[in-house]
């Protein structure tokens, strides 16, 4: 159970989300979302679908990865995130004349 908690709080912070954030996207309280963060509780089914779509991960990566694993591929998805910022940006910024 810890290292699901700090799966989640890791993943959290990767994507640099508050606790109140991750809480209101899954229609429940900060204290409550603390709770599974801290590993006082372990989140439901339902709960844990949420999170994993919250950050494009499964809810295997979540249960039974291990740490390093997860937050490997974390790392590649905030990657193709920015290249996807990066692309809608670019054509904008160079539309500009200097």
């Amino acid at each position: 159970m810890e290292e699901i908690a700090t799966k989640l709080r890791r993943i959290r912070e990767i994507f640099g989300y508050s606790q109140d954030y991750v809480a209101n996207r899954m229609g429940i309280s900060q204290p409550a979302y603390w709770q599974k963060e801290n590993g006082k509780r372990i989140p439901s089914e339902e709960r844990f679908e949420q999170i994993a779509e919250l950050y494009n991960l499964t809810v295997e990566d979540l249960k039974y990865e291990e740490l390093n694993t997860v937050l490997i591929k974390v790392h590649k998805i905030q990657i193709e995130i920015l290249e996807k910022k990066k692309a809608a940006i670019l054509p904008l910024l160079q539309s500009f004349d200097y």
